[in-house]
Parts: C-alpha cells; sequence; structure tokens
C-alpha cells in the first residue's frame, strides 16, 4: 500500500472517508481483474491507514496479510503498515502535545495575572490600612485641637471682662 496514493485519494475526495473507500475499492476492484501477464502492472490498492481505533488498524494488518503472496510480501506489507502506524500515532501526540501546552501557557499567563492582582490587592488593602491609620491620627489631632480652642476661649472670656476693654485698640 502506497501512502501518496492514499493520500491522493483522499485529496481528490475531499478528505471524505467513505469516497474515498468506495474509490479505493472500486480500483482494487478493476485491478483484480487485470491479469499477471500484462505489460503494465497496478499495484493493489486497499483501505487507506486508518487515523484512529485500533479495530480499524488490526482490519488493516488482516487484509494486508491476506493478499500476501510470500513471506517477503508479508514482511513488507507489515513494515508499511507499522510506518504508517508510527506516523498516525506520532501525529497525534504532537497534536495532544501541542494543546498540552497551549493550556500551560494559557494556564501560567492566567496564575500571573491573578499574582499581579493579588499584589495589587495586598497593596491596596495596606494603603487603605495606612489611610485609615492617618485618618485616626488626625482626628485625634483635630479632637485635641478643638478642646485646646475651647480651652483658650474660655480662659479669654474669664481674664479680660466683656465689654471693659477699648474696641479702638484691638
Amino acid at each position: 500500500m502506497d501512502i501518496q496514493i492514499l493520500d491522493r485519494a483522499l485529496q481528490e475526495s475531499c478528505y471524505d472517508i467513505d469516497a474515498t473507500i468506495k474509490s479505493l475499492s472500486q480500483l482494487h476492484l478493476t485491478e483484480n481483474r487485470v491479469t499477471s501477464g500484462s505489460a503494465e502492472k497496478i499495484p493493489q490498492y486497499q483501505k487507506p491507514i486508518p487515523d484512529d481505533g485500533t479495530t480499524d488498524w488490526v482490519e488493516l494488518v488482516i487484509r494486508e496479510m491476506m493478499t500476501c503472496s510470500s513471506a517477503e510480501d508479508a514482511r513488507a506489507k507489515a513494515a508499511k503498515v507499522l510506518k504508517g502506524f508510527e506516523k498516525s500515532i506520532g501525529a497525534r501526540f504532537e497534536k495532544e502535545n501541542m494543546v498540552l501546552k497551549r493550556a500551560v501557557c494559557v494556564l501560567l499567563k492566567r496564575r500571573k495575572e491573578l499574582e499581579g492582582g493579588s499584589r495589587e490587592v495586598r497593596h491596596l488593602k495596606e494603603l487603605v490600612a495606612h489611610q485609615q491609620e492617618q485618618l485616626r491620627a488626625l482626628e485625634t489631632t483635630n479632637y485635641g485641637l478643638n478642646l485646646h480652642l475651647k480651652q483658650a476661649l474660655q480662659c479669654n472670656s474669664n481674664f479680660v471682662p466683656a465689654g471693659s476693654f477699648n474696641p479702638d485698640v484691638f
């Protein structure tokens, strides 16, 4: 089974698996009609290499082994099937690996954003606490100044009798 032929068949059918299988099985039927004594030998085409599922791979191996004419032919077909399986697994692994890498990047980005947000929240809490301390200190100072002002006004009103001083002097 030639991978390039399978790729070409898939492209011609716009990657429709059912249409590809149908066209390849028609090719298989027409090639079986060709006699072995003809001048042009056409390779037998089978179903394309399956993308997913172990049962598809098992069926492919069985089909390939059933069409073998010798041990050498069986080895060659088994090697092709195993290479196709290896490529399929490698491609799937690469896709999954890329998805996992993207997921890790997204999680790291979110973590950094959350850490930045938590740092900002911590800073704002410290700022609020500092401002509240300043407010309490200013309220205490204001209260103390109000007491001193009241005392000063009471002392001034007791010290100088009202109306006894010359308004022109003050």
